[in-house]
């Protein structure tokens, strides 16, 4: 890789591409966030968002594993467990979780991907000066971030973790999977209800602009429950607002981002290992 050391990157012949694929994709935070570091890492690369939608997913995907001065790509919503199969390696917290959200080309042209969503939710706990070590966890949606999520939760000392998700299938599997990888957590299927649990965590795309909607769950928030909304955009959710308002300790999907964009940047040679 060419090396650049202006303080914004520069854009040329030899610059290396990673995108950044979902639908919709303006919300993203990714890029305000990686790109500095790429340029602090002293790399010529850039990160670009690219919006795919569902109907053109395999079309699309193909399309831009085919661009040589691609290094890879991130995915978010809701592409996560549907990009799977392009991988031809899948990492150990990728086949864990059955969905990735980074995926590299190797020297050899194969592609190998992972999940990185778990160690941002940590991240953003740490940003709290918290952890998940003895935690009653309420987890809102079961995709490819809540799956992630749950199984970082659990790795990392959760006493309890309820899913609740509007597909009750969907969210009674990865409560059999995190209880049976980690059975010193009490993981399953839940209601919305927060009573009992001391962190909520929203990993549904509910409040995402532009609608803005409050995540699903029920009670009444309070000082003791500590509230992270993963979505990227707003930067203040309905539901962040409400818990700031309550006396949450509270962190958004900026600070998640954050927490996991030096090991995905790491995944694709870029920085510290």
């Amino acid at each position: 890789m060419g090396q650049v050391t202006a303080e914004q990157a520069r854009i040329d012949g030899n610059t290396k591409l990673l995108a950044i694929i979902g639908d919709p994709i303006a919300q993203v935070r990714s890029p305000e966030i990686y790109n500095p570091r790429i340029v602090k890492a002293g790399v010529n690369a850039i990160l670009l968002p690219m919006q795919i939608p569902t109907e053109a997913f395999d079309d699309a995907v193909k399309g831009i594993m085919a661009i040589k001065n691609l290094l890879g790509f991130v995915v978010t919503y809701p592409h996560k467990e549907r990009v799977l199969p392009y991988a031809d390696k899948v990492g150990r917290v990728g086949q864990a979780v059955g969905a990735i959200n980074a995926m590299r080309r190797e020297a050899d042209g194969s592609w190998t991907g992972d999940m990185f969503d778990g160690a941002g939710l940590l991240g953003a706990l740490a940003s709290l000066g918290q952890t998940a070590a003895g935690r009653r966890i309420l987890l809102l949606g079961a995709g490819g971030a809540g799956s992630a999520i749950a199984v970082a939760l659990a790795a990392a000392g959760a006493t309890e973790i309820g899913v609740f998700d509007l597909d009750a299938n969907r969210g009674s599997d990865l409560a059999e999977r995190v209880q049976e990888h980690f059975p010193g957590c009490r993981a399953h299927a839940s209601g919305p209800d927060i009573a009992d649990f001391d962190l909520l965590i929203n990993a549904t795309p509910v409040g995402m602009a532009p609608a803005f909607a409050l995540a699903p769950f029920r009670g009444e928030l309070h000082a003791g429950l500590t509230v992270i909304d993963i979505v990227p955009k707003p930067e203040t959710t309905a539901l962040l607002a409400l818990a700031r308002e309550k006396g949450c300790p509270a962190a958004n999907g900026a600070a998640m981002i954050s927490g996991q964009a030096d090991a995905v940047l790491a995944f694709f040679g870029i920085g510290a290992a």
